[in-house]
């Protein structure tokens, strides 16, 4: 017994030592912060446009034209795109898969009525630094480039195919109404249900 319990000290000490000595890996800033350099944001569309930005705010929507998600909300899209564009804030479509062409994105564009300026990042650069991670998914910048929203467009989508018809909280919506009246934004962060793009590199 005596042995036993010291071979069973000495294996708990090891782990312990273990855990301390293993590299623990480092969180990936880049997907929390709250304020976006000049440099990591696009400044033009994919045929050589400059991008616009809104006076009080700029959606980045990452967007996915196989997604069948981000398909089903292109209408909830034009209708705040169109409504937000006499209100000082601008869209910008990001497409941040890595095969994808400019063909694509312009039959995309046509077929679901959303002919909004368009970004190609196939290296999911503006991804990483926005910190989107899910197609549909959201990143709204003030003036200043500070982060007033991350996520989701609203709640219809419970998870992957999962859905329960109608949007019972439409958070997009909320946080651009509160932007364009200057009210506080009614919250911060909502976590986006969708297609999930690759991995940020370091």
């Amino acid at each position: 017994m005596l042995m036993r319990a010291i071979g069973a000290m000495f294996m708990t000490l090891t782990l312990i030592a273990a855990s301390h000595c293993a590299p623990s890996p480092k969180p990936d800033l880049r997907l929390t912060r709250l304020s976006i350099p000049l440099g990591d944001l696009p400044t033009t569309d994919f045929e050589g446009r400059p991008l616009p930005f809104g006076k009080r705010a700029t959606v980045y929507l990452f967007a996915g034209p196989e997604c069948p998600i981000c398909r089903a909300y292109s209408p909830e899209i034009s209708r705040l795109a169109i409504r937000d564009q006499e209100r000082g804030i601008a869209w910008v479509l990001i497409f941040s898969e890595f095969d994808i062409e400019a063909e694509v994105i312009q039959t995309f564009r046509r077929e679901y009525s959303m002919p909004l300026p368009a970004v190609i990042d196939p290296s999911q650069k503006f991804a990483c630094e926005l910190g989107a991670q899910i197609i549909p998914s959201v990143v709204v910048l003030d003036a200043n480039r500070n982060v007033l929203y991350r996520g989701r467009i609203d709640d219809r989508y419970k998870g992957l195919g999962v859905s329960y018809g109608p949007p019972t909280k439409r958070d997009l919506a909320d946080v651009t109404d509160a932007i364009a009246a200057g009210n506080p934004l009614p919250f911060a962060c909502t976590t986006a249900v969708g297609c999930v793009l690759p991995r940020c590199k370091p």
